[in-house]
């Protein structure tokens, strides 16, 4: 019995490297590509496979209708290929990035159908990203007050010059933060002791506060949309003074943001770039509704159409695009020229396929069947995604490393594998 028990320490051991891997993982997307993410990737694939090696995971795979999701990712991935392969363009720097951004799919679609380790859950998660979200705070706030670059510019501006060019994009920030939001209120309740709910809840609050100091509209509505849902699943209806007190401070928030972000004026309403991005968008989409452009073609014929069409060039190219320093670092790529739109990027890419692909991406996580009081925070995590792909498509911004990992884990976190019950089975035997 000891040798088994010695066993079962061993698996208990291993079964912890991959759910190390994912967390630091999930811990090095915002900060972009880096020697700690080639690490986290490292040992997440190491330990992957020896934990499903040593723990024998091939045992406990079956099937259940939460593996559905999977099946959607990995067509996703066949998909790409299909339409490059019908593309006459051969193939462009653009689609090759854009094929290694989305492998992702490939990668959680096999994993989740083969099966994770049973260690993971939800408030590890959860910790991770708000822990994340605090360190970035805090080397913004430190670059802000401790560094002499770009001083030139106003206190707005140049925090979040700083913020995008030592970390990455309110786009990815504000993401990512939302997420982490909600995840901790995901687990508030599963606080027994008020010293780690008082953590979590500070630990939202200034996490909420870096986004509402960044230059992202769309994030900064989402996060009090978050704000204000997560408030009313975690109060109880007897405290209902403080839900109130809560919808104070957010309408003061909500005032203070408008007055304080200067792109959140009547200025910037009028004279939105993406207007004239999202009509020249459409009338691409028109020409090929059906078939789409694929990847290699689009990357070309939607740059080029830019500077040939009136309304682009003048409402998004010359008054907007030609003076941001992307635009002279990357030039005339698809880098800086697209369409701002998930859905209008994808339609344009696959064709009807593409919309109808993310309809039934977003129908099928929503109906994942996980438990009953996560399914609220895993809707409004759909939400954020899909508020932010309004203005931006799926793929550098908006990753497909990110919301394919996060589904796997909400699935993991609510359908945990038996291998943990086999293994205390065995030593209690």
């Amino acid at each position: 019995m000891k040798d088994t028990c010695k066993k079962t320490q061993w698996n208990e051991m291993i079964s912890w490297l991959p759910v190390l891997g994912l967390l630091m993982l999930l811990s090095a997307i915002p900060f972009g590509w880096s020697a700690y993410q080639r690490i986290s990737l490292y040992i997440l694939g190491v330990g992957y496979l020896t934990d499903y090696i040593v723990n024998r995971r091939w045992q406990s795979i079956s099937w259940n209708r939460g593996k559905w999701i999977y099946i959607v990712m990995l067509l996703f991935v066949v998909l790409f290929f299909v339409r490059e392969w019908f593309d006459p363009t051969p193939l462009t720097d653009y689609a090759k990035l854009q094929f290694h951004l989305h492998e992702w799919f490939l990668y959680v679609g096999i994993v989740g159908l083969l099966g994770f380790s049973d260690k993971l859950q939800l408030r590890h998660v959860a910790y991770v990203l708000l822990a994340t979200s605090v360190v970035m705070e805090l080397m913004v706030f430190g670059l802000y007050f401790f560094t002499d670059e770009v001083t030139e510019l106003k206190p707005f501006f140049r925090f979040n010059w700083l913020r995008s060019h030592h970390i990455n994009s309110h786009m990815v920030m504000n993401l990512y933060i939302n997420t982490a939001i909600i995840m901790g209120f995901s687990v508030l309740k599963e606080e027994t002791t008020r010293w780690r709910k008082v953590i979590l809840l500070l630990a939202i609050f200034l996490s909420w506060s870096l986004i509402m100091l960044s230059d992202g509209r769309n994030g900064q509505a989402t996060s009090i949309l978050v704000l204000i849902v997560c408030s009313l699943l975690v109060i109880p209806r007897k405290h209902w003074y403080i839900g109130l007190i809560i919808g104070i401070l957010v309408a003061i928030s909500t005032g203070l943001l408008v007055t304080h972000n200067p792109r959140i004026s009547s200025y910037y309403v009028v004279h939105n770039p993406r207007v004239a991005i999202f009509d020249y968008s459409w009338r691409m989409v028109k020409q090929k509704p059906i078939t789409g452009y694929g990847l290699s073609t689009l990357s070309i014929e939607y740059v080029e159409g830019a500077y040939q069409d009136s309304i682009m060039y003048n409402g998004f190219v010359a008054s907007h695009l030609e003076g941001m320093p992307e635009f002279a670092k990357l030039g005339k790529t698809m880098k800086t020229h697209h369409a701002h739109n998930a859905i209008l990027h994808y339609w344009l890419i696959f064709g009807i396929a593409g919309p109808i692909f993310l309809l039934v991406l977003f129908i099928v996580a929503a109906m994942m069947p996980i438990e009953k009081r996560y399914r609220p925070y895993l809707w409004l995590f759909l939400l954020a995604v899909f508020i932010q792909g309004l203005t931006e498509p799926i793929g550098q911004h908006i990753t497909p490393q990110f919301i394919t990992l996060i589904l796997l884990v909400w699935q993991c976190a609510a359908l945990p594998t038996t291998t943990k019950q086999k293994i205390d089975e065995s030593c209690e035997s």
